[in-house]
Formats: structure tokens, sequence, C-alpha cells
């Protein structure tokens, strides 16, 4: 199984008989982030973790590009998606505990948790007034409006030809979901408010995992983010732990 990073949580995975997509998202004008549209072409399956757009937005695009893809996602985004222009016919409802078959791989489908979002603060405001990407507000503030998790994030669990990787949307799982230990490979976004290292720590703890790649870290929708400084947890898992580099072609 081979893994390719294309910024914020956009990852795919590709086995013997085909890939797979998640969360294809192209990043906003002031980003460092060089992902394009055409990124994303050839693509047949496209699974979603959550609603927020980051994580959506980019995809009646995609599918415009790619009229025979399937995107598998649950509820919210389901229901978005379709005020976006996705035709229903491309569109995949998923449930959790479901597993789904695609391209060759086992995708199991669990309830994953979405990180606390950071509240309005003066110096937040001030950062704003202060970036170059400020002119992205308009757009930002009426997709994060329009684009709701409604708590059905998705902790995905994938496995082909004798490989595994879990793949999380967002940096949090809950207590009372029984999630896959020991993948080869855990995908971990390395972003969201209070102490990181502290929120990943426990989630490696939990899961086990041989290896631990970060994404998620990087700055794709300014002025709401900037770059993640995960040296820390880096530190702590050294040759355990280590960021993806964009468009990196990783074995697992």
């Amino acid at each position: 199984m081979k893994l390719k990073w294309f910024g914020t949580a956009s990852v795919a995975l590709t086995g013997p008989s085909g890939s797979i997509l998640f969360d294809p998202f192209v990043p906003l004008k002031g980003s460092d982030v060089d992902t394009k549209l055409e990124d994303f072409d050839g693509f047949g399956h496209i699974f979603v973790t959550h609603g927020h757009f980051d994580h959506i937005v980019s995809i009646p695009a995609v599918v415009e590009r790619n009229p025979g893809a399937s995107v598998y996602c649950t509820k919210t985004p389901f229901e978005t998606l379709l005020k976006k222009g996705v035709p229903e016919k491309n569109l995949r409802l998923i449930s959790f505990g479901q597993t789904l078959e695609a391209a060759g791989f086992e995708v199991s489908v669990r309830h994953g948790k979405h990180t606390p979002l950071p509240g309005i603060s003066p110096g937040l405001i001030l950062h704003y007034l202060r970036y170059p990407g400020r002119r992205n507000a308009p757009f930002l503030l009426r997709e994060n409006r329009i684009c709701r998790e409604n708590d059905e994030t998705v902790f995905y669990h994938v496995s082909c030809g004798g490989k595994n990787v879990s793949l999380m949307g967002s940096l949090n799982i809950r207590d009372d979901v029984d999630y896959p230990c020991r993948a080869d490979a855990l995908v971990l976004p390395f972003n969201g408010v209070g102490d990181l290292c502290s929120l990943s720590d426990r989630i490696i703890s939990r899961l086990s995992p041989g290896r631990i790649l970060l994404d998620h870290y990087d700055n794709t929708f300014p002025p709401l983010t900037q770059p993640v400084d995960a040296g820390p947890l880096l530190r702590t898992h050294s040759g355990k732990a280590e960021l993806l580099e964009h468009k990196k072609e990783y074995e697992i």
C-alpha cells in the first residue's frame, strides 16, 4: 500500500487494484501549499471524514472533472454536497459500523470525534486584520455557516494487501468506541486548540500504531490557519512519528 498527502486532510491510498481518496481540498489564496484541482483527477472513490468546508468544499469541482466518482459520506455532508450541486447518483450514504469495499480496499467506518474549535478572541481578530489572507474571510464565514460537522466525524480503518492504515479527520476519539489498534500507520491530523501534544499522546497510547504520520498541520486556508509546530511531538515519538510531506509517496 502507498500513501500520498496533498495538504490539509487530503490523503490518497493506492493498492494493487486502484486508489481511494480522502477529503480532497484545494488550498485558498495566500497558502504556501501548491495542491491543484487536477491533482485529484482519476480517483473513482472519495471518502469524507466530516462536513467542515476544508473537507468537502472542493468535492463538487472534483466530481465535475471526474463524473464517475463515488463520494462516501455521512448524512450531514451528504445533504450539504447535494445543495452544492453534486449529483445524488455520485453520493453514497455511509453509517458508523459499516464496512465497505472500494478499489481493492476494505474500509471500516467508525464514529470519531472532532477536536475542539477555537473561539473568537481579540488575538484572533487582530491576526485576521493583519494577515494578507484576510481577503478569504467572506468565503470562510459563509462556508463555516453552510458546512456543518453535526457530531458525524468518521474514523476510517483501511486494509489492503495485509497492511492497515487508520485515518482520522480530526484530532480526537471517543471513549465509548472500540477502535482498531496496532495499525501499520496512523494518519493523525495535528491541528486544533489546547495542548495538541497531550491530545495526540492520548490517542497514540490508546491505538498503539506502528507509525504516526502527521497531516493537517499546514497553512491551507489563511487567515484561519498558520503552520503548526509539531516539534515537541516528533521529539517525544522520535523514530515513530513524522510529518507528511506534500505529494511525497510513502510505502506502508
